[in-house]
């Protein structure tokens, strides 16, 4: 099977645009309906998630982003969405789901514009991914967003949106990076039952923070698994408070289009975040002006928890690792 996309325009959707420009949270786009028999208090059925590795500017990354294998009624391929935690809004990309027009041009009807308005939707969209099947009235479109994909047949993947944090909205998730799974739950199965959870929080558009301390001062962290490069990221207006030595890395990123700079450093002090201890990580900023104040300190990406189980119980607000 191919896997036809182009990862880079689409790199850190979330990570990097969350100092800047975020989607826009409308209730209207909130309300997902996540089905699977299935998965109880006694069992659990997995989803599974691809890890993508890229060559950017030169150097080559592993595990780049996590993205989820999935069928969308009407369309003829597998398609894929990035699980992206860090964005508030799961949604279609249209210019990439606009490249099965020209075989079914059948399947623009699914797309709509509300009346008076310029933001568009998909109506009645239906998304399966292992035994589960997540089903909205409206999701959101990013209009004009994304790469039109040529040539390609139906044994090929095509990349289209991103799967984000309103399908977990008072769900429990269960990310197994080893295996490379994950489970939406109602309650936290039995066989997580003995580990030892700590209290989150959720901002105004669902997504979880956890807290971090180092040196007695405490802090909101976002933790966004579409940040997958960075195991911490903040702004330059925030750094001096986790590290005053030189960069050691600097990393030539994509953002909306846009290109800049991430410069790392490490941490000087240990610190614990999510109730896990932490040693000798490594810290990026994203030197760009902040255009909004957030709910949060820095990002937490995945690279912390890669050889983990975290469990993010969305509706009591907790979060544990195993």
């Amino acid at each position: 099977m191919k896997f036809k996309m182009k990862i880079l325009p689409l790199l850190l959707i979330s990570i990097l645009s969350l100092f800047g420009t975020t989607l826009l949270f409308d209730s209207s786009f909130t309300e997902w309906d996540v089905k699977n028999e299935k998965t109880n208090k006694d069992s659990i059925s997995w989803a599974k998630f691809k890890w993508t590795n890229e060559e950017i500017n030169g150097r080559y990354f592993e595990k780049v982003s996590m993205f989820i294998p999935c069928k969308v009624d009407g369309v003829p391929n597998i398609v894929t969405f990035q699980f992206d935690l860090g964005a508030d809004l799961t949604c279609i990309y249209e210019k990439n789901y606009s490249s099965f027009y020209r075989k079914n041009p059948k399947l623009s009807e699914n797309i709509k514009k509300e009346t008076f308005r310029t933001k568009k939707y998909f109506e009645n969209i239906k998304i399966q991914f292992g035994d589960y099947t997540a089903t909205t009235k409206t999701s959101l479109i990013l209009a004009d967003y994304g790469e039109f994909v040529e040539n390609f047949t139906k044994a090929d993947t095509i990349h289209i949106g991103s799967i984000c944090a309103d399908i977990f909205k008072n769900r429990v998730l269960i990310i197994d990076y080893p295996n490379k799974q994950f489970a939406i739950c109602n309650q936290i199965p039995n066989l997580f039952s003995n580990i030892t959870l700590t209290d989150i929080t959720l901002d105004k558009k669902n997504r979880p923070l956890l807290q971090m301390t180092i040196q007695n001062r405490k802090y909101k962290v976002l933790f966004d698994n579409g940040s997958s490069m960075f195991p911490l990221i903040t702004n330059k207006k925030n750094i001096s408070d986790f590290s005053s030595t030189t960069d050691t890395d600097t990393i030539q990123t994509s953002s909306w289009g846009k290109i800049h700079n991430v410069t790392g450093k490490p941490i000087e002090e240990p610190f614990t975040l999510g109730g896990q201890n932490f040693n000798s990580t490594m810290i990026y900023v994203d030197h760009r002006k902040q255009q909004n104040k957030n709910e949060w300190d820095l990002i937490a990406g995945n690279a912390l928890f890669w050889d983990k189980t975290i469990i993010i119980d969305f509706k009591n607000k907790k979060f544990g690792v195993k």
